[in-house]
């Protein structure tokens, strides 16, 4: 998620907050637009003691779904196992 999208939910002074010391530093970027991770984001306001809003059950399984290719990316998987779990056969190390 970008930093304008985490401060959609947390509120604006979710800026302010990221100029800080240690706040988390972009996972990726792409095309000049930095994504960070939300679970690092909120841990990060834990820990800062402010209020963190629940992650909504979409963004929670789209981070498991990226998680997961993050995983079977080079892994060697057996096709009927992907197919046990309705993912599609994918080009893995090996097969």
């Amino acid at each position: 998620m970008t930093l304008a999208e985490a401060a959609q939910r947390c509120g604006p002074e979710l800026f302010e907050l990221a100029r800080r010391h240690r706040f988390p530093e972009p996972e990726a970027s792409s095309g000049g637009t930095e994504f960070y991770s939300w679970r690092e984001i909120a841990a990060w306001l834990t820990r800062a003691g402010h209020d963190v809003p629940e992650e909504p059950r979409d963004l929670l399984i789209a981070d498991r779904a990226l998680r997961l290719a993050d995983v079977l990316e080079g892994a060697d998987v057996p096709p009927g196992t992907l197919r046990s779990l309705g993912l599609p056969r994918i080009q893995c190390s090996g097969r």
